[in-house]
């Protein structure tokens, strides 16, 4: 008799703890985002370009890493004058961001915000009639340590060389100017062209 009760009480033990190592590998895993750093609730405000396409790139080049960090985020389009995007908080050191706009023609680049004008300081206000003067900018954001951030940008239409001959094109920028990383780039009459990652320092 004590010999069954003693086998009935291990086997009661065994399956308690098999059931507890089940319960213990059927927990849902932590969500790698949240682990890896909190977000920011990136938006930008448009006016008048209503359906233009926004897409956020990180580009870093460090000095610990033979290739540089690069991050791409989908595609968003402006609705109701706003466009939002949740990165991770570190993702927007480094950011650039490209515009595609419903009017523009065959341009052969995409459109990129320039975040800074040469000679223009952070803060410093920037105007259409400016910008299309300019001859120098930088794609590159230095970035957020904010959980929430609004930031206002001109997209406007403007006549580029295109790869065959004269398009409607756009010039981005920010109407008062941001923290930026270098390098400074070559624009044309305010126009950020890129081909390819703005790998930003």
């Amino acid at each position: 008799m004590h010999v069954r009760r003693a086998a009935a009480t291990l086997a009661l033990t065994l399956a308690a703890t098999l059931g507890a190592a089940g319960t213990t590998q059927a927990a849902p895993t932590a969500d790698p985002d949240r682990a890896a750093g909190k977000r920011t609730v990136l938006t930008f405000e448009v006016a008048d370009c209503e359906g233009c396409r926004f897409r956020l790139t990180q580009g870093v080049s460090t000095l610990d890493a033979d290739e540089p960090r690069i991050w791409t985020s989908r595609e968003r389009r402006v609705e109701d004058g706003r466009v939002t995007f949740r990165p991770l908080t570190r993702r927007t050191h480094g950011l650039s961001v490209t515009v595609v706009a419903p009017w523009e023609g065959h341009t052969g680049y995409l459109t990129t915000v320039a975040w800074r004008y040469a000679g223009k300081s952070v803060g410093d206000p920037v105007t259409l009639e400016e910008a299309v003067t300019e001859e120098r900018a930088s794609a590159c954001w230095e970035g957020t340590r904010r959980r929430r951030l609004t930031i206002p940008v001109v997209v406007a239409e403007v006549e580029v060389d295109g790869v065959h001959e004269r398009v409607p094109g756009s010039i981005a920028f920010v109407p008062t100017t941001q923290s930026w990383l270098r390098p400074m780039r070559e624009v044309w009459d305010g126009v950020l062209g890129s081909q390819d990652v703005n790998i930003c320092r």
